[in-house]
């Protein structure tokens, strides 16, 4: 049996096919997040990224975990799109909240987060999310998100806060015309995507004042938002997958750890631990 898993962000999505001995094969397309695609996009994106590349190979079960994929409507466009190109497989869509449940606790209770390209934090029970913070994406909620982050550092270059080194550093990488710019959040597709890309400072300056200060303020708004949203998490496990979690992690732990809160676990990259998790599953 074939078996074929995705992790899907609003920038990327991981995919594992493992077949019946256990050997992994690793792809990855663009991000599949019904919010911000249509679903002849994301067959598209689908069909051009993977499925022309696997069209020899059967494929029987698919497991998708994505963001956008929080109701049952916005699921069921994503099973469209994958049922498009892969029409003999069976297919079950979740969250992107419960593959970061199942990636930093397996089967044990605790509170799981995401800090991608989005944010987002869930109570998780050992099988099932039980309780999660409404998703107000981009616009409205994602602190201490990728795109978060891009906001705060594409304002402080216009605003004339940023720091010299930094702003060169804009300058070399990206084309910071001001009415690129706005075309690019407001008229092109993916704006999310776009303005959450220059969190790259975040990981390529990680030890500069600037960036730290940045980084502590998101981090405090992320906890004092999305985890106080769930009342008294004292004594539980709190977890964390994503980069942006994992280079700054010290960071991380000293505000949970001012507000009585305990950093538990981050994973960097979850799809591995969905395949193990799905692999010990099928073989028990």
């Amino acid at each position: 049996m074939n078996i074929l898993i995705a992790d899907s962000g609003s920038t990327k999505t991981e995919w594992i096919l493992v077949d019946e001995e256990g050997h992994k094969e690793y792809f990855h397309t663009d991000g599949l997040n019904p919010y911000f695609m249509s679903l002849e996009q994301l067959i598209t994106a689908i069909d051009e990224g993977l499925a022309q590349v696997l069209e020899n190979k059967p494929i029987d079960k698919i497991y998708f975990y994505g963001a956008g994929c929080g109701t049952e409507k916005s699921k069921e466009v994503v099973r469209k799109g994958i049922a498009a190109c892969f029409s003999n497989a069976e297919i079950k869509v979740d969250t992107d909240l419960l593959a970061a449940a199942k990636a930093c606790f397996w089967d044990k209770p605790g509170v799981a987060c995401i800090l991608g390209t989005g944010s987002n934090s869930c109570i998780y029970d050992g099988k099932k999310i039980v309780d999660n913070i409404p998703s107000l994406g981009f616009t409205l909620g994602d602190e201490g998100s990728g795109g978060y982050f891009g906001k705060r550092i594409l304002r402080s270059y216009y605003y004339n806060i940023m720091p010299e080194d930094l702003r060169n550093e804009l300058e070399q990488r990206h084309d910071m015309r001001l009415d690129n710019i706005l075309e690019m959040v407001y008229k092109k597709p993916n704006g999310n995507r776009f303005v959450a890309s220059f969190s790259h400072l975040l990981g390529n300056f990680a030890d500069h004042d600037f960036i730290k200060n940045i980084v502590r303020s998101g981090f405090e708004d992320f906890a004092d938002k999305q985890l106080a949203y769930f009342g008294d998490l004292t004594g539980k496990d709190i977890g964390f997958v994503g980069s942006i979690a994992a280079i700054h992690r010290d960071t991380l732990e000293s505000v949970l750890s001012e507000r009585g809160l305990k950093l538990s676990i981050i994973v960097r990259k979850p799809i591995e631990q969905l395949v193990e998790n799905h692999l010990v599953k099928s073989n028990s």
